[in-house]
């Protein structure tokens, strides 16, 4: 069976479009890492979410958040896993999600929701095209 060729023109395109490297509506992102520690000890599973100040961005909205490792390491992911936060300023918030045992799933806040409100954060970053931002340890409690 032949391809007629408008149809073969129509794959080579596809392909192509698909090929053709970044989507141009993706907003560019600039990594952002860091370690989360509670009561000086390295934390896992701690979800952080960043809000952007002024509200989402109604055009393109995103979502970048992360989740501390086994070892409180953390990196920021946007579109792709630890691709980064898009530029502008964030307020960060925290929550440690409880296992419960007999549903084996997570939920709740072991910090109570002491850290989920953006409006009371003492965290707050500025992501700038082109300049990575190591945040360094960050220091919460689990009293």
């Amino acid at each position: 069976m032949r391809l007629p060729l408008a149809g073969l023109l129509l794959v080579l395109v596809l392909i192509g479009v698909g090929c053709s490297g970044r989507d141009p509506n993706r907003k560019e992102t600039v990594p952002v890492i860091g370690v989360i520690t509670v009561d000086g000890k390295p934390a896992e599973s701690v979800q952080i979410t960043f809000h952007p100040e002024g509200g989402m961005d109604q055009t393109q909205p995103t979502e970048t958040r992360a989740m501390s490792a086994a070892d409180g390491k953390f990196a920021a992911t946007t579109y792709e896993l630890g691709d980064g936060a898009t530029l502008g300023k964030f307020k960060l918030t925290f929550k440690l999600p409880k296992l419960n045992s007999i549903s084996m799933t997570f939920d709740g806040d072991a910090f109570k929701g002491r850290y989920a409100n953006p409006e009371k954060s003492q965290h707050s970053i500025e992501v700038v095209s082109g300049m990575p931002i190591d945040l360094g340890t960050i220091e919460l409690s689990g009293r």
